[in-house]
């Protein structure tokens, strides 16, 4: 063993010394087995070496290519359209002296970002629902789904990370080399690896992530398992989406921009991340869209499709160990869900959520499968042109209120995410919104149900009680407890409660907006939920709250906020 390792060593010394003697390198974003995007998208494949080498280029049964090292010291090559292919095309690259050979798939790639719950690995805390057979399933997507994983090797207390990396950090305080080795275990933890149940099965937190494969998966089988998957997973838990906006985010710059630097061809992206920014409703919905912007610009893709998961139920009113549950934690949660669906104001956005799939007691709910399902869904639809059952979101569309009676009644129309058109819904939960809210600890009870309920010391603004905001003729305001039942059309939920006064006039409605939505409808084909809503009667857009209003600054994020280095 000794010596195989000494030969493996000088092996990898060796191809060091060429390397940085020749000044001439593939980027370490790419390698070996990896997948490069199919046609009608042009793939490139770049590098590094001394400005104004010129780079040649030969693919399997394709004309020679050439292009010259930039001043910038980075050469790129711009590929001819490739179909999707289970078959593997080698790529030579040279500069005369030193010889790159890669075998690649091509087909789609995809980059899986955000924090805890995108990094989660099927072997992280608990493990992930059915943990054992989804394992064993994942060696027979070997020959066509590949993993690449961006560890978390990046000190920027130590490495300048103000400006976006050429290259993932490979060595103790290296910025770029622009020639190194990039070394399987440091930033780049996993290099361009086969799906099978060894590499989505390792170490907690280290990789595979659980909801890039499954939703990979989904998409691969629904399209035959005949176009190729390219995933890459780049995830840092417990980070802000500061962190990942280009060109200022620290997280970006590290770990993003060196696959922007081609750029890379991308299908899409998929976002799992708020978490860290409960708190603040008021800045995500604007920082989230303008991230995505930013991607998009990065990658040179204005289409570039992305795919979010809304953060999932769990006890964020009592944040960090306190017992004691204050109204304002909990509607920042509800706000933060909200905040991400501004990102629907965009083109090529669709979304996913874990609201009905969440925790109490845990921030990373084991069950990974639903949430993915529903992203796969989205993707197969907006991205690949699927009729796919039940992939829409029963959302928030619009909504009148009238006083009568002694009465207040709000009615909200419910349309779908995708179709925008009216969505039957129903009370009929489905088996995933009716699983243990604390993975079946004594007295649990099913996770569309309030969990105070279990006992704990919490009061009920944990859970997402429908309201009617409204006030008075002298302006005092007051926040109505309303009974919740679907409309006569189908296709819209009635809110009601006894007025408290004739002069009471209502000015807004929500529903699920709380640490623990507690969901009530859903979508009669596919079971989605509807999304919880916290708007005026003037808006038709779920993402627009109803009036501007300050974040609500939760103590005990701030305080981490201020204690997190990358």
């Amino acid at each position: 063993m000794r010596t195989a390792r000494t030969f493996q060593l000088l092996v990898m010394a060796i191809i060091l010394v060429t390397c940085v003697t020749a000044n001439f390198n593939l980027s370490n974003t790419l390698g070996n087995g990896m997948v490069l995007q199919r046609a009608p998208a042009t793939a490139v494949v770049w590098g590094f070496g001394q400005s104004g080498q010129k780079i040649s280029t030969q693919m399997t049964d394709k004309a020679p290519l050439s292009t010259t090292v930039g001043k910038d010291g980075v050469w790129r090559q711009e590929l001819p359209p490739m179909p999707a292919s289970i078959d593997l095309t080698d790529i030579s690259l040279t500069d005369g002296t030193t010889n790159i050979t890669i075998s690649v798939l091509f087909g789609d790639v995809y980059i899986c970002s955000g924090q805890s719950n995108m990094q989660y690995t099927p072997h992280s805390m608990s493990g992930m629902n059915n943990l054992t057979a989804e394992l064993a399933a994942a060696d027979a997507y070997s020959a066509t789904i590949k993993f690449f994983t961006v560890g978390m090797e990046t000190d920027c207390r130590h490495v300048d990370c103000s400006k976006p990396f050429l290259e993932l950090a490979h060595g103790a305080n290296i910025r770029n080399n622009n020639s190194a080795f990039c070394r399987g275990g440091a930033s780049c933890r996993e290099l361009w690896e086969p799906a099978s149940a060894a590499t989505l099965g390792g170490a907690a937190w280290d990789h595979f992530s659980a909801i890039c494969f499954l939703t990979a998966r989904r998409i691969h089988d629904e399209l035959g398992g005949q176009v190729p998957l390219g995933m890459i997973s780049s995830n840092w838990g417990g980070t802000p989406v500061q962190s990942w906006e280009p060109n200022t985010g620290t997280l970006y710059n590290s770990m993003i921009a060196p696959f922007a630097v081609g750029p890379m061809a991308l299908t899409g992206v998929t976002w799992y991340q708020g978490e860290a920014n409960v708190g603040g409703a008021g800045y995500y919905a604007q920082a989230f869209p303008a991230m995505i912007t930013g991607w998009r610009q990065a990658f040179a893709n204005p289409k570039l499709w992305f795919g979010f998961v809304q953060i999932a139920g769990w006890a964020y009113s009592r944040p960090f160990g306190h017992q004691q549950c204050e109204q304002s934690h909990s509607w920042a949660a509800g706000d933060l869900r909200q905040a991400q669906l501004a990102a629907l104001s965009l083109p090529a956005v669709g979304f996913s959520t874990a609201i009905h799939t969440g925790d109490w007691e845990n921030i990373h709910p084991p069950d990974k499968q639903n949430p993915s399902l529903a992203l796969a869904n989205q993707a197969l639809v907006q991205i690949y042109g699927k009729a796919i059952a039940g992939a829409d979101f029963p959302m928030y569309a619009g909504s009148t209120a009238e006083v009568a009676a002694g009465k207040v009644m709000v009615t909200v129309a419910i349309k779908g995410s995708l179709t925008r058109q009216p969505l039957k819904i129903t009370d009929e939960a489905p088996e995933s919104a009716t699983q243990s809210s604390t993975l079946d600890k004594p007295g649990s009870v099913p996770r569309n149900k309030c969990v105070t309920m279990l006992g704990y010391p919490r009061l009920p603004c944990d859970c997402g009680y429908p309201y009617i905001y409204g006030h008075f003729a002298n302006g005092t305001a007051k926040i109505l407890n309303a009974t919740a039942s679907i409309g006569t059309d189908g296709s819209s939920v009635v809110l009601s409660a006894d007025a408290p006064a004739a002069t009471f006039t209502p000015t807004a409605s929500s529903y699920g907006r709380a640490s623990w939505p507690m969901t009530l409808f859903f979508a009669e084909e596919g079971g989605n939920p509807v999304i919880p809503w916290y708007s005026n009667f003037s808006n038709t857009d779920p993402w627009q709250p109803p009036m501007a209003a300050a974040d609500t600054h939760v103590p005990a994020v701030l305080e981490l906020t201020s204690k997190w280095e990358f």
